[in-house]
C-alpha cells in the first residue's frame, strides 16, 4: 500500500508540474476562443449589436495577440458600467483568463466569478468560467475547494451516460461543454491528493466507462488505475 501510495502522490505530482497551469491555460484558452466564436456570431443579432461591438476593439486585440491591450479594453468597458448580461460575463472570462495566464490568480479568481454570475443561459461562458476557478483552487492548493467545483461541474454539464447502444443509435445525450473528461480527470487527480481513493478510482473507471472513446483521458484513467 505504501508503494502504491509513493505511486500516485508521484503521478499526482508529475501531473501538477508537468502539465499544471500550462494544461489549465490552455484548455481556458481554448474554450475563450470558442466562446470568442459564438460572441462574433452574435454581432448582428438584434438587441445585442450594442453590446457585441462595446467588445469588438478587445476581441480584435485578443486574436491579435496583444493581451495586455486586449485586457485593458476589457477592463476599461466593465468598469465603464457599458456592458451587461452576457457580454459583461464574456469580458470578465476574457479578462480572467489573461489574468490566470500572467498567474495573477487573486485577480482572476473574481473575474471568473464575474462571468459565472453573468453568464445566463450560456453554456460555453459559464462553464469556462467554473472549469477556471476550478483551476486557481488547483493552482493555490484548495483541494477540497477544487473539488467542489468539478464536481458541480460534472454534474451540471456531464450529460454523456456512457450507453453503448444509445451511442450507437445516436440516442445518447451530449454534454453541454467538450471539458467534462478533462474535468473529471482533474477531480481524479484532486481526490487521490486528498486521500479519498474510492472516490478517486471511481471517477476514473467513469472516465473509462463514458469517455472510454476519448484516447487521451482513457490512457490516463486506465495508467492511474493500473497503479
Amino acid at each position: 500500500m505504501a508503494n502504491e501510495s509513493t505511486t500516485n502522490n508521484s503521478e499526482l505530482k508529475e501531473f501538477f508540474v508537468t502539465h499544471g497551469t500550462k494544461l489549465a491555460i490552455v484548455l481556458v484558452v481554448i474554450m475563450a476562443i470558442v466562446v470568442g466564436v459564438v460572441q462574433y456570431k452574435e454581432y448582428r443579432q438584434g438587441a445585442l449589436d450594442a453590446q457585441a461591438e462595446n467588445l469588438g476593439l478587445g476581441m480584435t486585440y485578443l486574436y491579435a495577440g496583444e493581451k495586455d491591450s486586449a485586457l485593458a479594453e476589457f477592463e476599461s468597458k466593465m468598469n465603464s458600467g457599458k456592458l451587461e448580461g452576457l457580454a459583461l460575463a464574456k469580458a470578465a472570462l476574457y479578462s480572467a483568463n489573461i489574468k490566470f495566464e500572467n498567474n495573477d490568480l487573486d485577480a482572476a479568481e473574481p473575474l471568473f466569478q464575474k462571468a459565472i454570475d453573468n453568464a445566463g443561459s450560456s453554456a460555453l461562458v459559464r462553464s469556462a468560467a467554473m472549469h477556471g476557478i476550478a483551476s486557481v483552487k488547483m493552482e493555490k492548493g484548495d483541494y477540497t475547494a477544487a473539488a467542489s467545483l468539478l464536481e458541480k461541474f460534472v454534474s451540471e454539464f456531464g450529460k454523456r451516460t456512457g450507453d453503448l447502444q444509445d451511442r450507437y443509435e445516436k440516442d445518447e445525450p451530449v454534454d453541454e461543454t467538450p471539458m467534462v473528461a478533462d474535468a473529471m480527470w482533474k477531480l481524479t487527480l484532486v481526490y487521490d491528493k486528498l486521500g479519498q481513493a474510492d472516490k478517486a478510482k471511481a471517477t476514473a473507471e467513469r472516465i473509462l466507462k463514458v469517455y472510454g472513446d476519448n484516447q487521451q483521458f482513457a490512457d490516463k484513467a486506465s495508467k492511474f488505475l493500473g497503479k
